[in-house]
This record gives structure tokens, sequence and C-alpha cells, in this order.
């Protein structure tokens, strides 16, 4: 296998001493090099989750700073912008083989992809003609410690699925023209231990599975006033419900509630086929 250039970013900064506030992509930065891949980080210096593509625009400014070899962070600059200044002033001879982005803490199934800041770096990079890998897994508030040891395994996955895609490219290019993947991994818990009340491994994926995206919400937003009366001027809370609802087969939401990777193909270009052109000609 080929040494490939790699450009990682995230949505949720590169942020402590060493990326420790943001462990989960210090784990796919340190699995990626292990494999013997040149790895860059360009990540937002705050949290930026669920910034979707947004993009700074004049006359907004971005501090850039470089706080460690081979890492770079861009503040208050969103995932989108960490790949267009990477595009521009890291990367400046030639772009890299591949963006990945991630890993995300918790997935980004179905119509969340609209909404995700991991998920947008990836297109973002697609637009450029680079092909981009979007990484999350699935976490649990109470299990800490399982969420670690899928972090790992979740990373050492995405370094095993680069090698097949250079394996099979034949050094090519990685993936079809303007098509990246969206890799979801489900954290699967065993037996429950008597003696703590959680439980005592963490069991590997039960597979992968090629998925569409579901169709469903993933997530209600519910708004709760805290001054004055619902539906008029105020001050509300936000609260996020997941939908935990079976997913139809064949979705990436049914695969990791299966228990499975799920690999969603995307693409950047957002129009529709052609199934649709004789409708738009009938209204004009």
């Amino acid at each position: 296998m080929r040494p490939l250039h790699i450009l990682l970013t995230n949505d949720d900064g590169w942020r402590g001493t060493g990326g420790s506030d943001t462990p989960l992509i210090v784990a796919l930065r340190d699995a990626l090099k292990a494999a013997g891949h040149d790895v860059v980080v360009v990540a937002p210096g705050t949290d930026q989750s669920g910034q979707g593509g947004r993009i700074s625009a004049p006359p907004l400014q971005l501090t850039v700073a470089r706080p460690e070899p081979s890492v770079w962070t861009v503040t208050p600059g969103s995932p989108s912008d960490s790949v267009f200044f990477a595009f521009d002033q890291v990367f400046t001879n030639a772009k890299p083989d591949l963006v990945v982005s991630g890993i995300n803490p918790g997935n980004n199934l179905g119509q969340a992809v609209n909404h995700s800041g991991t998920v947008n770096a990836a297109a973002t990079a697609l637009e450029f003609g680079v092909p981009a890998i979007a990484v999350s897994l699935q976490t649990s508030s109470t299990w800490r410690e399982g969420t670690v040891v899928a972090a790992k395994s979740s990373a050492a996955y995405v370094a095993d699925l680069v090698a097949r895609l250079e394996g099979r490219s034949q050094h090519g290019a990685l993936m079809p023209p303007g098509v990246g993947l969206n890799v979801n991994y489900p954290l699967l818990a065993g037996p429950v231990d008597p003696a703590t009340g959680k439980p005592g491994s963490v069991l590997p994926p039960r597979g992968v599975r090629p998925t569409t995206l579901d169709t469903g919400v993933a997530l209600d937003l519910g708004y709760t006033p805290t001054s004055g009366q619902a539906g008029q001027p105020g001050t509300y809370t936000i609260g996020l419900t997941p939908n935990d609802q079976a997913a139809p087969a064949g979705t990436d939401t049914r695969a990791v509630q299966d228990g499975y990777v799920s690999l969603t193909p995307l693409e950047a270009d957002r129009d529709v086929d052609g199934s649709t052109e004789s409708w738009l000609h009938r209204i004009l």
C-alpha cells in the first residue's frame, strides 16, 4: 500500500494539549499514521457541531494557530472553513489524496447528514474532486470506558477501510469522482457486570452493510419557553429527542440499530437524477 497524503478534520475541533479535549480525532490520527500515511490535521479551534456546510465570508477573519507539527486550528472557523483553508494554504503544491472527517461522538444518520459539520466537511472536499470519508461513532454518556475502547476500534476500522480502498484502486483514484463515504460505527455492549451495573466488554460489530440514507427524522428538536408563553417572543431552551423507532431495512439507521457498521455513499452533486426531469418540464 502506498502512503497517502491525508487531510484530517472534524467538527469538534482540536482542543486541549495534544488534542486531549477531543480524543476521537487523536485516535483516528494515530491509527492512520500507524498505517504509514502522512496525516495533516486542519480542524476548527472550537466546537462547531451541527454547523452543516457553513463557511466564513468577508469581512469575517479567521485566527489560525499551529499547536504542534502537522496540526493547524482555524478559529472560529467551521469544518468547511478548515477544508477550504487547508486546500488554499497548507496543501499548496497538490491536493491531498484523501480527506477524512471525524471521528464524531454520536452517529450521523439519515437526514442528520444535512446539518452535520462532520459530513459537510467531507462534502466540501468532494466539491474539489478529493475523495472523502466522514466517520461517526455511536457513544454512551453513561459508559465512557466502552466509548474509549470503541473509539480505538473504529479508528482501526477506518485505517483498514482506507487500505481496502487503496488496494482496489491500483494506485489510482480511491473512489469514483464526486463520491464519498459516510461511515457510522456502532457501540455494542457485552453482558452487564452485576458488581458495577455496567457492560463488561465492548463487542465487535456484527459486520458491515452498504446502506442508503434513512429518510426519517433522526432528531426531533423541541423548544420550551423559559420566559413568557409558548409561541410568543421570549427565551426558549432547546431539547433534542433521538428517533429510536426501528428504521427501514437497508438504511444506515437500521444497520447501526442491528449492530453493523454502516457505509453510505454520498455524492457532492446534489441535483436530482433523470427520473424527475419529465416532472420539471411539465411545470415549465
